[in-house]
């Protein structure tokens, strides 16, 4: 097998320092190598954190597939970025076999068969928490498409929870940014805080023992424990004791369904993703106004607006098409022409070229002094990574406990944070008991002719849908890279509430102004000049994370990227014993 770093390899040498390191933090390599791209015939790995993507890669090289490599990263970034996931949370999961069929797995939190609404509903606690879907999807997915056992899948996760792991920066901002939310559960005050009082410090050691436990129980009963044994038992004894809503009986009935997924043309490309309650309808949706019109020869600053308005109709669906459930008016060609006869195209600009990164500025990219990066600060929530192994199965999920560390709440012993679903956090959403309401989430594949070029999905709340919109679009009408469509410059469309009710305006969005890789000042005159009301955001990973692949179908390389925002990495196999 061939692995090669590209000639952007865009490497990081992040330098991990601690105010008052342990002798276990000075012991450790303080140096994290963390590789935003990387091309190989032997498979791939792209991850919001290194051990994810390092864990996903070494199962490949030990013969497993991406199924197998997705399910070990899938546990370790729940060890390792707990304020953006975990096993209390939900997931979609959108998988292409070798052979070219798809399945997808909806493990969406589901609201408890006794939850009752609060007049006042809350934004935390034991009251917004709801059924976990995590496990249960991550199970289905080894079942039906793993080759390699549990045990030896989980083993890097439970290792990282026993023994610890070496906070990056971000995280440990990001635990900064959520002690006044967590310091009054005695669960976060065990498991998450130094004394019961700080957080931990970038570069300190971070043991989860009662995770590596949970963990090693889902291990060795194929998560049988997590719905129907001790930690089930555990979770439901917390929640009644907390004024929550989960039972063991609601554990029990959980299962992992067949996820719905719709595939539309594009161009000469084909795009596959998954609707409500995810939000693929969302994408396919923008994709679908955008063919109407010749994106390759407009200027960056004219694709950006036409793009926005492609976005905003499609985000203002939701309003009127909340479930989705009929998935031809989803993919309606027609639909998608009423709207994009109401996109206004401005008039072109000389400069074609103004907004687009060059080679420099990419590498500049990889010197950015990051100290001054909010790493999570209004930047939303989630993670994604992607797998994909030599035989040609790929991977995308996505996976999230809703805002900075969810519901707040860790029950003592289990050592997990579960999502926010009930209450104000997701207050727009469909919250009857059984339900599993709507999130953005959107894993979503790309083949033409037959063949996989792409496997992608992002973070980020609601500018999820753009992340993944536009760099589908920069790659395929604009014939960028995938290392330059990721790092392009992005928008997106403002939006505000009317009653309850989400407004989008079409004409008015916000763009990323950061110092290395953002739109210029032109653009945004250009941009005013032309009738749009711009909103200028200059901070780092505003503009959601995405993580992906992308495949040359003539050599079989496989190359990856993670967003530069972010400290993801991708990572291919070295070797990899494919079974064809």
């Amino acid at each position: 097998m061939m692995k090669t770093n590209l000639s952007i390899s865009l490497i990081l040498l992040i330098l991990v320092t601690a105010c008052n390191p342990s002798q276990e933090a000075e012991e450790r390599n303080s140096i994290v190598e963390t590789t935003k791209s990387d091309a190989s015939t032997g498979g791939m790995v792209a991850a919001a954190q290194p051990l994810a993507t390092q864990a996903g890669v070494q199962i490949l090289e030990a013969g497993g597939n991406a199924a197998d490599a997705a399910v070990a990263a899938a546990f370790v970034i729940a060890v390792v970025e707990p304020t953006m996931n975990g096993i209390g949370g939900r997931n979609q999961i959108f998988i292409r076999q070798s052979d070219g069929s798809f399945m997808g797995y909806n493990g969406m939190t589901e609201v408890p068969a006794s939850f009752i609404p609060d007049e006042d509903p809350p934004n935390s606690g034991h009251r917004v928490v709801a059924i976990p879907g995590v496990v249960a999807a991550l199970m289905r997915l080894h079942k039906e498409h793993g080759s390699m056992p549990l045990e030896v899948l989980m083993k890097p996760a439970i290792k990282h929870a026993a023994e610890g792991f070496e906070l990056l920066d971000g995280e440990a901002k990001r635990h900064s940014l959520g002690l006044d939310a967590i310091k009054n559960d005695p669960g976060f005050r065990k498991q998450m805080l130094k004394n019961d009082t700080s957080t931990y410090q970038a570069g300190e050691i971070l043991k989860q023992p009662d995770l590596a436990k949970t963990l090693q129980r889902i291990a060795e009963t194929n998560g049988e424990d997590f719905y129907k044994g001790e930690t089930a038992r555990i979770i439901a004894e917390d929640m009644a004791a907390n004024d929550g809503f989960i039972t063991t009986e609601d554990l029990a009935n959980y299962q992992a369904l067949d996820a719905r997924y719709v595939s539309i043309p594009y161009r000469d490309y084909e795009i596959h993703s998954i609707p409500a309650p995810a939000g693929g309808g969302l994408v396919v949706k923008a994709l679908n106004i955008m063919e109407n019109f010749d994106l390759s020869s407009m200027s960056d600053a004219q694709w950006a607006a036409v793009v926005n308005q492609a976005l905003a109709f499609s985000m203002e669906s939701m309003e009127y098409d909340y479930a989705e459930e009929d998935l031809d008016q989803v993919q309606s060609k027609d639909w998608a022409k009423e709207k994009a006869a109401q996109i206004i195209i401005p008039e072109a600009n000389d400069n074609k070229e103004a907004a687009e990164l060059t080679r420099d500025q990419q590498l500049l990219a990889t010197n950015t002094d990051w100290s001054g990066n909010t790493w999570g600060e209004q930047s939303h929530h989630t993670t994604h990574f992607v797998t994909a192994d030599c035989s040609g199965m790929v991977v995308s999920i996505t996976q999230t406990i809703g805002p900075l560390f969810g519901s707040k709440v860790i029950t003592p012993g289990l050592g997990f944070v579960y999502a926010s679903t009930m209450g104000a956090y997701l207050s727009g959403s469909d919250q009857a008991p059984g339900s599993r309401p709507r999130t953005t989430i959107a894993p979503t594949i790309v083949t033409k002719d037959g063949e996989t070029v792409m496997v992608l999905g992002a973070a980020g709340g609601l500018r999820i849908l753009s992340g993944i919109v536009q760099t589908i679009s920069r790659y395929v009408d604009q014939g960028m890279t995938l290392e330059e469509a990721v790092s392009a410059p992005r928008i997106h469309p403002e939006t505000d509430y009317n009653d309850g009710n989400r407004v989008v305006f079409p004409t008015k969005f916000s763009a990323e102004f950061t110092p290395t890789n953002g739109w210029s000042a032109e653009d945004s005159i250009y941009w005013q000049n032309q009738g749009f009301e711009i909103g200028a955001i200059t901070r780092y990973g505003a503009f959601s994370r995405v993580h992906a692949i992308a495949r040359d179908p003539e050599t079989n390389m496989w190359t990856g990227m993670a967003d530069l925002d972010w400290e993801g990495t991708a990572s291919g196999a070295e070797e990899n014993a494919c079974v064809e």
